[in-house]
């Protein structure tokens, strides 16, 4: 009996074989400009961590605080120490090997321990300034200007008193202008010198440093409790 052989298909006229079209895709193209882009993107990355690790780790000797110094007491040596530390270049430090410059100076505002000492927080200027007199002024924790630190200039101005009018004890009518009249007016001029914490009345006591020759004025309003004091400047 003939055997029958069984002949094999064949793909249709005009239709490509998988196999053809797998061996036929095009080769790979390659942009020698991206590869290089990478490289130095992934290069400079690298050196950016590099150079925050170095920075953030690198250390200076600076004048640090030993002890609390309250506002206006001149610095000596056993109030100073050194450290290392790591800061911000934009941070304002006092190096360690100006130390010794530093003794002798007078705190300009209150310093805590532990403080990184800087130049704007030391004065050579004894308070107070020649023609100056300090006068201490009592104020309720609500009169107290916000924020009121030492440094920042004021001016004193008279309040009514428990009349309703401006205490005149220093002169008479017709006497002409006192200067308790002229604190209502306009004011006098002064510099925190000190601000004191509050007390358990809520009675917070500010020094303030003022012409000599209107201290007294300043004090027999302050007496009476008839001051405020308006905030003219900020220190820096």
């Amino acid at each position: 009996m003939a055997q029958r052989t069984l002949s094999k298909p064949r793909s249709a006229q005009g239709t490509a074989s998988p196999f053809r079209s797998i061996s036929a895709r095009l080769p790979r193209q390659r942009r020698p400009a991206w590869i290089v882009a990478g490289v130095m993107l992934m290069t400079l990355a690298v050196l950016m961590n590099v150079y925050l690790f170095q920075s953030s780790s690198r250390r200076v000797p600076v004048v640090v605080l030993a002890r609390d110094v309250p506002v206006g007491q001149q610095i000596s040596r056993a109030d100073l120490t050194t450290a290392q530390v790591a800061v911000d270049p934009i941070v304002q430090t006092i190096p360690a090997h100006q130390l010794a410059e530093v003794a002798g100076q007078r705190a300009a505002v209150g310093l805590r321990k532990g403080t990184l000492l800087s130049a704007s927080q030391l004065t050579g200027q004894v308070s107070p300034s020649p023609g100056q007199a300090l006068v201490t002024v009592p104020l309720k924790t609500a009169e107290l200007p916000p924020g009121l630190a030492p440094g920042w200039q004021v001016r004193v101005i008279s309040t009514p008193g428990a009349s309703g009018n401006p205490d005149r004890s220093s002169g008479h009518e017709g006497d002409g202008p006192t200067q308790e009249a002229g604190m209502a007016r306009t004011g006098i001029a002064a510099v925190v010198d000190q601000v004191g914490q509050p007390s358990t009345e809520g009675t917070v006591t500010v020094s303030l440093a003022v012409a000599q020759a209107d201290s007294a004025a300043v004090a027999r309003q302050a007496a009476v409790g008839a001051v405020a004091l308006v905030v003219t400047a900020r220190r820096g």
